[in-house]
């Protein structure tokens, strides 16, 4: 019953930022570079280390298969985010990527189911708050 609450909860961290990601693509001509280092920043970050807190979780014996599947997730994510904004934007997803996809699975290794459902929270907290601070501007 948990293993299949968990992948459920991981495939929404996907369905959260495609959704985010196209609200924010729609008024991307809004974004500013200051906000969009937010945007590269915050969603990289968040899906790094959510990943990385489940995967490392469900697969406690391949932490190094865990630690590269999870960095691609974060760095890709990064990118996307960062690519609606200009170059320097994509860097700084790429970057904050590197970091929250080596620190996720790190957490993983020693994470509860409530770890899990923090995480999942700040997923959801973390995107509908660069969505919501997009109406505001």
């Amino acid at each position: 019953m948990v293993l299949s609450f968990t992948w459920v909860l991981f495939v929404s961290y996907f369905i959260t930022a495609a959704v985010s990601y196209f609200y924010l693509h729609k008024a991307r001509n809004l974004i500013s570079y200051h906000f969009g280092m937010n945007i590269a920043m915050t969603s990289s970050g968040v899906m790094g280390i959510s990943c990385g807190i489940i995967l490392g979780s469900q697969f406690p014996l391949y932490f190094s298969e865990v630690t590269v599947l999870t960095l691609i997730i974060a760095v890709t994510v990064g990118a996307i985010f960062g690519s609606l904004v200009d170059y320097q934007t994509l860097l700084t997803g790429v970057s904050s990527g590197i970091m929250a996809g080596v620190m996720g699975p790190m957490l993983g290794a020693a994470a509860n189911f409530t770890l899990i459902v923090v995480a999942t929270l700040l997923v959801f907290l973390s995107f509908g708050l660069l969505c919501f601070s997009l109406r505001s501007l």
